[in-house]
């Protein structure tokens, strides 16, 4: 079953009730906004590290730090993971496989390399990361919603 996340926005009680039919209009935007935007924020490091040479630089620091061995295969999978979890975030195909892969991916980023500095972001700490991981978690559960390619085709994980 595809959950539908967006209520009808008529049948709320609204403080502004002339704002309802541009809330009906939007509302059902409103998930793919979020879904999308979490793609388009991966999309760029993704490109530098698939395409830029980005990989390099975090098996140099990041990776390394992290104590992990064959520090290269790492950077390429993190590379992918941006990269191709990105666009099928955008694309809103096999939307929870590629926001579960993200997820996995900033659990390591955040508890693994941002936790030691704090929460607060300015001094590079884990608040943004965090923030990401939730939404991302909600999108592993809410699938692509109404405006993605897995509801075109009608099949989600």
């Amino acid at each position: 079953m595809i959950v539908d996340e967006t209520p009808d926005a008529g049948a709320q009680k609204l403080f502004i009730p002339a704002l309802a039919p541009l809330y009906a209009l939007v509302s059902p935007l409103s998930y793919a906004l979020i879904r999308i935007t979490m793609g388009l924020m991966f999309l760029p490091s993704g490109i530098d590290k698939m395409f830029l040479g980005g990989n390099e630089r975090i098996a140099a620091g990041n990776l390394t730090a992290l104590g992990l061995s064959n520090v290269a295969a790492w950077s390429w999978a993190v590379a992918a993971t941006e990269f191709f979890g990105a666009v099928l975030l955008i694309l809103g195909l096999f939307t929870r496989f590629g926001a579960f892969s993200l997820v996995v991916l900033l659990s390591v980023i955040t508890f693994g390399i941002q936790m030691k500095s704090g929460f607060l972001w300015s001094p590079r700490g884990f608040e943004v990361g965090l923030l990401m991981m939730l939404i991302l978690i909600a999108v592993c559960f809410g699938g692509g919603g109404r405006f993605s390619l897995d509801r075109r085709i009608g099949r989600e994980f």
